[in-house]
């Protein structure tokens, strides 16, 4: 039987490399962001519901999803969050858990890793053999944040308040990736992790 383990880790914390690192160890890899992707794709339920809630302008030319004018909208008020919420986490939770249940069916003994973001705030921990979370400390995710999209320290603080904090992730995991150092020591604890699993 497959095992299946759940990764996750605040915005800016590294869940990208480390999933380049499974891949490349010969993990089966899935992303929660691509069924994100796909749920609110032209003329989805889920885009024809974002839209019917926040409107035309969220639209790009093309009927594409503006996810940077979405974001500006969600990421500096809760219950704008929340409402898209309601809409989105449904629909990408039916694509996970199918996802999910296909895996544990299989008869091979390969060990697969999904990476979700808002894996502790979807409820999914029950459906995985074990949760990876990925920890830096909150001044290194607050730069690494602000350096990579290019954010203000303020809409960088913003979208970091609008998740589950590090530390709590960090509490609730299974096993823990500290990604505070640079690569050669994110090589390190990935090496440790990979012997236990």
């Amino acid at each position: 039987m497959s095992k299946i383990y759940g990764l996750t880790g605040g915005i800016a914390a590294g869940k990208s490399t480390v999933l380049a690192m499974f891949r490349d160890h010969g993990f089966i890899i899935f992303d929660a962001d691509s069924f994100a992707r796909e749920v609110v794709v032209p003329n989805s339920i889920g885009l024809k519901q974002i839209v019917a809630q926040f409107g035309e302008q969220i639209l790009n030319e093309d009927g594409t999803l503006n996810r940077a004018e979405l974001g500006s909208i969600v990421f500096s008020d809760r219950n704008e969050l929340e409402k898209l919420n309601r809409i989105t986490r449904p629909l990408i939770k039916e694509k996970i858990l199918e996802t999910i249940t296909l895996i544990k069916r299989s008869t091979s003994k390969t060990i697969a890793i999904f990476e979700i973001q808002l894996l502790f705030e979807g409820g999914y921990e029950d459906y995985f053999d074990g949760v990876i979370s990925i920890y830096e400390r909150p001044e290194i995710q607050l730069a690494r944040l602000m350096k990579r999209n290019n954010l203000s320290e303020k809409v960088a603080l913003d979208r970091i308040n609008s998740q589950m904090s590090m530390d709590e992730k960090k509490r609730r995991a299974d096993f823990v990736i500290d990604n505070s150092g640079d690569l050669t020591q994110l090589q390190q604890e990935f090496k440790k992790l990979i012997s236990q699993l």
